[in-house]
């Protein structure tokens, strides 16, 4: 009878897992190496969604991404390795869009092949370009989204979209909502 009823169970989740799979995001931003926060994020997520008109369950926010790496592994303990694979795989799989990261933390992802498009191919309004790395980014300094991240590291915080992403549109829609006052 437990059998039956493990059977008919595991049927039932893959006819509702197959039938009914998850919504891709419209939009995905990492954000690295700040204070962990799910609730930040779904602030984050909720506001853009407003701005933009979309369901806030399509915009991503995450920061559960502290990674140690190469230059800061003795400083920064609290970085794990599956932050950093879960990182790495999604940009290769091209389901990051946008990300926030420390200028030292976007010359590591150049110096292990991490491309990005130039932030000056986007209508950036009043937003500050920075070059990092051969790298345009977005300087967030002085941006609303600067107050919002209060984390490991605060530093030079940059905004970048990886090349592999594949919602362009939706980062101008970013960048749109981050430059309005």
């Amino acid at each position: 009878m437990l059998g039956i009823l493990a059977v008919l169970a595991l049927l039932i989740f893959l006819v509702v897992h197959f039938a009914f799979p998850e919504e891709k995001p419209f939009f995905k931003c990492a954000v690295v190496n700040q204070k962990i926060d799910s609730d930040r994020d779904v602030v984050l997520s909720e506001e853009f969604a407003t701005f933009s008109g979309l369901d806030a369950k399509r915009i991503v926010f995450d920061s559960d991404y502290v990674i140690s790496y190469k230059k800061t592994e003795e400083k920064q303990d609290a970085g794990n390795e599956s932050g950093f694979d879960k990182f790495f795989f999604q940009w290769s799989n091209g389901e990051l869009d946008a990300v926030i990261l420390t200028k030292d933390f976007l010359k590591y992802c150049t110096s292990v092949g991490g491309e990005y498009c130039s932030a000056d191919e986007f209508e950036i309004k009043d937003l500050n370009l920075c070059e990092a790395e051969g790298t345009k980014a977005i300087d967030l300094t002085g941006t609303k989204l600067e107050s919002e991240l209060d984390g490991t590291e605060k530093e030079d915080l940059v905004l970048v979209f990886p090349a592999t992403g594949t919602h362009k549109e939706m980062c101008q829609k970013y960048i749109d909502f981050l430059s309005e006052k």
